[in-house]
């Protein structure tokens, strides 16, 4: 079955989980909505990632969970296609169309038991679409992890009913951190925290991502040997999608 989800969903900032720096002025004295046009950017040329790692889950009242993760995705100007594999046994093909927030996840097997979900991971925390939500105000500026100046600015996620606060590096229009809030609620039920930023070939890509919510916290990290990061080259187009079990 396929389902849809909001951009809060693998919350994405579509614009990229790999993004070319642009030139378009200073993102730390641009105006509030400006600045996340800027963040929500669409690459100017396809660019894509073919990501390996390790993700871990722990959950209270259960064992902790170890498995190997697979993230894939090619972000074209006009639209992005990608794939997460869970434990090389479970898999979901993901898309969404420039500009519009919506981020559509396809089981690749009929049989899914949604480890995805389990795990605590939305398809929008990788493609970061929640920045596709309505900006309600900007907070004063703070700096996270000791050096990283940001902008701090609270979306309405309407379909979902929540609310996200969320952290911008001013330097490079990326989000680093995201609280999520229900609609009523003062205290985040869900926590996403971003680190690792790093560049390969001219991009940018994020290295882990750490997950928490009531009981249990999630960590992905991934491989910087391994992650393969580029510019698309038509010609050569890249094996993003894998089959399931395949290496």
């Amino acid at each position: 079955m396929k389902k849809t989800f909001n951009s809060i969903l693998l919350a994405a900032i579509l614009i990229p989980f790999i993004s070319l720096r642009g030139e378009n002025g200073d993102p730390a004295t641009m105006p509030m909505n400006e600045f996340l046009a800027c963040a929500r950017r669409a690459n100017p040329v396809a660019t894509y990632a073919m990501l390996n790692g390790t993700l871990q889950h722990r959950r209270r009242g259960k064992s902790s969970m170890t498995m190997p993760i697979y993230f894939g995705v090619i972000l074209h100007p006009e639209r992005t296609a990608g794939q997460i594999i869970l434990d090389k046994k479970e898999g979901y093909l993901l898309g969404q169309a420039k500009g519009t927030g919506l981020t559509s996840v396809t089981p690749m097997a009929k049989n899914n038991s949604d480890l995805l979900g389990f795990v605590g991971v939305r398809a929008s925390d990788l493609t970061m679409s929640f920045l596709f939500c309505k900006p309600e105000k900007e907070f004063e500026r703070e700096t996270i992890s000791g050096l990283i100046r940001c902008r701090v600015l609270y979306l309405n996620d309407t379909a979902n009913k929540e609310y996200i606060k969320v952290w911008i590096s001013e330097k490079h229009a990326f989000p680093l951190q995201a609280e999520f809030y229900r609609y009523g609620e003062k205290e985040p039920f869900r926590l996403l925290e971003a680190s690792g930023f790093t560049q390969k070939n001219d991009l940018y890509y994020i290295k882990k991502i750490r997950l928490e919510g009531p009981g249990w916290k999630t960590r992905i990290d991934f491989d910087s040997d391994s992650a393969e990061v580029d510019k698309l080259d038509p010609a050569k187009p890249p094996r993003v999608i894998k089959q399931l079990g395949g290496k």
